[in-house]
């Protein structure tokens, strides 16, 4: 039986969002881990919602353009709920 991690689960439509944001920018992961001070594979998990940081956050926000990640983060909720419509 193969195994799978517990962590593997359909990312939100917000975070959807972001990662389509940062792709749309040509923004990698290596840059904001390299801001935030931390490793890929942790942005990573932040983007998909399976950690989180105030570090990654911030520089999510800044690289995209936003003055905060709460700013970010509403920005991507009605963005999201848009779409599903």
């Amino acid at each position: 039986m193969p195994r799978t991690r517990s962590f593997e689960k359909p990312m939100a439509p917000e975070r959807c969002w972001l990662k389509y944001q940062l792709n749309v920018r040509n923004i990698k992961y290596d840059a904001i881990a390299k801001k935030a001070g931390l490793t890929e594979p942790f942005v990573s998990m932040v983007i998909c919602g399976i950690r989180k940081s105030e570090k990654v956050e911030a520089a999510l926000a800044e690289e995209l353009g936003y003055k905060s990640w709460k700013e970010l983060w509403a920005d991507a909720c009605i963005n999201a709920e848009r779409r599903a419509v």
